[in-house]
C-alpha cells in the first residue's frame, strides 16, 4: 500500500461528474496487414495482458477513507478484472466523426472503485480520409492521480516497439510477474495513520510556508519584468466560468520542422515558446471577432517537470508557472519575443523560490485545508459577473519520441494528448510532437469555447501568420548589401 500525497490526492479528492480529473493519449495505427475487428481487439487485449507489469497503475486502485479524514492509498486490486478496461467502438457507429467521438469518451468520468485506466480501440479509421485502409486508434484514459504527462510517456514507451514484431501469445509460466493484491489495511491501522497525519501535517505546512514566503517576496524585488509589467495580470476571460459535462475537442497538426526553425529566428527561444506565441496569437484573433478582448495580456499556466534525472515516481512530479501570452501584441514577431521574455522570466522566478517549492507545500497541505479551497473555488465558479484570474487556459508541451514506433507490427502513425478542465479553467491546449509532427489538441466546455470552429481556424491563421513573418523577415535580412569594411 501507498499513500497518496501533494498533487496526486489533489486530484483524487478534486474528481466531479462534470469535470473528471483524468489525462487521455490517442494513438492512431497502421497494420502491416488488415485484421478483422474481433482478432484484432483480441490482440489488443492480450497485448495489454502482456504488459501489465510495465506500470503499477494497471492493478492497483484507490482505497478512499470514510468521511475524506485523511488522504486515499493506492492499494493492489484484489478484484482486477482486464476486461472492464478494454472497450471497443466503431467510428462508423459515430458518423465518422473523429473528434465528437474522442470528445465523448473524454467527458465520461472512470470508475473510481477500479483501477484508474481503460483502453478504447477505435475501429475503422481507414474510411477517413485522414489514415490509410485498415487503420484503428488506441485512446488510453488514465486518471491524473495515476500519473501526469511526463510519466505517461515513459508507460507509452513501454507499451511499444523499435521495430515491427508480429503479435504471439506468451507463456504465463516463461514470463515472470510478481504481483500479488493486497489484503485492505484494518480499521485500527487506518485510524493511527489519520492521527499521525493530523498532527505532522499542520507543523510541516506552517514551516514550509515559513521557508516559501520570504523566498517568493525576494525573488519579486530581485527579478523584474522585461517591460516592467505586472508579471500576473489578473482577468476576467470567457473561458474563467464554471463549466459543463459536455466537452469539445479541435485538433491542429502543425509541421514541426517548421517549428524548429521559426524557434532559430531568435536566441534563447524553444518550441516552446513559438506554442505559446501561436496561442497568444489565436486567442487574439478569437476574442477580437468576439469583440472581447480585453486590454491587458491574457497568461496561461504552463506545467513544469520538477521530476529528477534518477525519479521512479509513477505519480505526479510537476509544478506550474504563469507566463504571458501577450494578446495585446498584433506583430506576430513582436509577439513571440515578448512571450519568451515573459516565459523567460516566469522561469527564472520559478528556479529562484525553487521548482518544487509549491509542490511541497500542496505536499504537506492539511486535508480539511484542501477540502475547503476546494469547495471555495467551485462555489466561486457561481459569482456574478465571474472572478478575476491570472490565468485563462493551460498550455502543456509534452515532447514525444521523434522515431516511428510500433504497437506489435502494427505502426503509430498518429498521436495526440488530452488534458483536463475545470471549473474557472474551461480551455486546455496539449502540444504533442512525434516523429515531425507537431499535434496541438484543444480541449473546452462549450459554454468556455463557445465558437470552438472559429477558434481551430484561429490557431491555424496565427501559425501561418507568424511562418509567413519569419520567412519574410529572413528574406528581408539575406537581402541586406554586405557592409563595407
Amino acid at each position: 500500500m501507498q499513500q497518496l500525497d501533494g498533487l496526486d490526492a489533489l486530484f483524487a479528492l478534486n474528481e466531479r461528474q462534470h469535470a473528471p480529473m483524468h489525462i487521455a493519449a490517442f494513438l492512431v495505427y497502421k497494420p502491416k496487414n488488415i485484421k478483422h475487428k474481433t482478432f484484432l481487439q483480441q490482440e489488443v487485449r492480450d497485448s495489454f495482458k502482456q504488459r501489465l507489469s510495465a506500470s503499477p497503475i494497471f492493478r492497483r486502485r484507490l482505497l478512499t477513507i470514510p468521511y475524506g479524514m485523511d488522504h486515499p492509498y493506492w492499494i493492489e486490486d484484489q478484484h482486477f478484472d482486464l476486461d472492464r478496461h478494454i472497450f471497443s467502438h466503431s467510428i462508423k457507429d459515430h458518423g465518422g466523426d473523429l473528434p465528437s467521438l474522442l470528445a465523448k469518451l473524454h467527458a465520461q468520468p472512470m470508475n473510481m472503485k477500479r483501477p484508474l485506466w481503460e483502453v478504447h480501440v477505435i475501429h475503422g479509421l481507414g474510411t477517413l480520409k485522414t489514415y490509410e485502409k485498415g487503420s484503428f486508434g488506441l485512446y488510453l484514459k488514465v486518471h491524473h492521480a495515476a500519473m501526469d504527462g511526463v510519466s505517461g510517456t515513459e508507460i507509452l514507451a513501454a507499451l511499444h516497439n523499435l521495430e515491427p514484431i508480429a503479435f504471439a501469445l506468451e507463456d504465463a509460466s516463461e514470463k515472470e510477474d510478481h504481483w500479488q493484491p493486497d489484503t485492505p489495511p484494518s480499521s485500527w491501522s487506518i485510524a493511527r495513520q489519520i492521527c499521525i497525519n493530523s498532527l505532522r501535517k499542520p507543523m510541516n505546512f506552517a514551516w514550509q510556508a515559513r521557508k516559501l514566503i520570504p523566498t517568493i517576496r525576494q525573488a519579486a524585488s530581485v527579478i523584474s519584468t522585461p517591460d516592467h509589467r505586472p508579471r500576473v495580470n489578473w482577468q476576467k476571460s470567457p473561458f474563467n466560468t464554471r463549466i459543463t459535462a459536455e466537452r469539445n475537442i479541435q485538433l491542429v497538426h502543425l509541421d514541426f520542422s517548421r517549428l524548429r526553425q521559426i524557434r532559430r529566428h531568435y536566441p534563447q527561444t524553444t518550441v516552446n515558446h513559438v506554442i505559446l506565441s501561436i496561442v497568444g496569437g489565436a486567442l487574439r484573433r478569437y476574442l477580437i471577432e468576439l469583440n472581447k478582448l480585453p486590454d491587458n495580456p491574457l497568461s496561461s499556466m504552463i506545467p513544469v517537470n520538477v521530476r529528477s534525472s534518477d525519479s521512479n515516481i509513477a505519480g505526479n512530479a510537476i509544478g506550474m508557472m504563469i507566463a504571458s501570452l501577450r494578446t495585446d501584441i498584433q506583430c506576430p514577431l513582436q509577439r513571440l519575443q515578448a512571450v519568451r521574455d515573459a516565459s523567460n522570466n516566469a522561469k527564472q522566478f520559478s528556479s529562484t523560490i525553487g521548482r518544487s517549492s509549491l509542490t511541497s507545500l500542496v505536499r504537506e497541505m492539511p486535508n480539511g485545508l484542501e477540502s475547503a479551497a476546494l469547495g471555495a473555488l467551485s462555489a466561486l465558479a457561481y459569482w456574478p459577473g465571474g472572478v478575476s484570474l491570472p490565468a485563462c487556459t493551460i498550455v502543456s508541451n509534452v515532447p514525444g519520441p521523434p522515431v516511428p514506433l510500433y504497437f506489435n507490427d502494427a505502426k503509430l502513425v498518429d498521436m495526440l494528448g488530452l488534458g483536463l478542465i475545470v471549473d474557472h479553467l474551461g480551455l486546455f491546449h496539449v502540444a504533442m510532437s512525434y516523429n515531425g509532427v507537431m499535434t496541438l489538441s484543444v480541449l473546452s466546455s462549450p459554454n468556455a469555447l463557445k465558437e470552438p470552429a472559429l477558434y481551430k481556424r484561429c490557431l491555424e491563421e496565427s501559425f501561418a501568420a507568424l511562418d509567413q513573418a519569419v520567412l519574410e523577415d529572413t528574406a528581408s535580412k539575406d537581402c541586406r548589401p554586405a557592409k563595407r569594411a
